[in-house]
């Protein structure tokens, strides 16, 4: 098995390294990833509703190699929110090919969001983002509006510390 990752800000990167302390495995890259010729476990972050370097990724497996392809789609909206998680599996399954869709298996993190840390077209959508949302009633706001409208300017972590154990539990039940 082998661990990848697409992340700009770190979010991504902190799950993957997480889970490939827990299993036993290196977390590498996507840019640095040449070939996958076995089971993969795939951390990309989530921008605009697509995941960070999945189609990259999936052009690199061999699918006949792998026994599983698992997504773990990391983004700033609530994990648990369905709409968001039916979005982010049409997305991965759009980005592969189809003998990786019938392997795929999707999980969901919350990552967080720094502000401070943004480049200047990513500051510049959230702020578009942001006043487009903050019209919207409330009561009417999808998940991905409240967490935008919630942690505008912030830096804020979301990250779950038993996440990587629950992923390496399902991915790599104990015989």
């Amino acid at each position: 098995m082998i661990v990848v990752y697409g992340s700009r800000y770190g979010h991504a990167k902190r799950y993957a390294e997480e889970f490939a302390k827990l299993t036993g495995v290196r977390a590498v890259p996507c840019k640095e990833v040449k070939r996958i010729e076995e089971s993969a476990v795939y951390f990309g972050a989530v921008y605009a509703g697509n995941i960070k370097g999945l189609a990259s990724a999936a052009r690199r497996t061999d699918a006949a190699k792998a026994e599983f392809f698992a997504v773990v789609a990391v983004g700033l909206t609530d994990s648990a929110d369905a709409a968001t998680q039916n979005a982010l599996q049409r997305s991965a399954l759009a980005a592969l090919p189809a003998p990786l869709q019938k392997k795929l298996k999707m999980f969901y993190l919350r990552g967080g969001i720094d502000y401070a840390k943004l480049s200047a077209p990513h500051r510049l959508l959230m702020k578009l983002m942001y006043a487009a949302e903050k019209k919207t009633p409330p009561e009417k706001r999808s998940a991905q509006a409240a967490a935008i409208v919630e942690t505008y300017g912030t830096c804020s972590d979301f990250y779950d510390e038993t996440a990587a154990k629950r992923l390496a539990a399902e991915l790599l039940p104990q015989s």
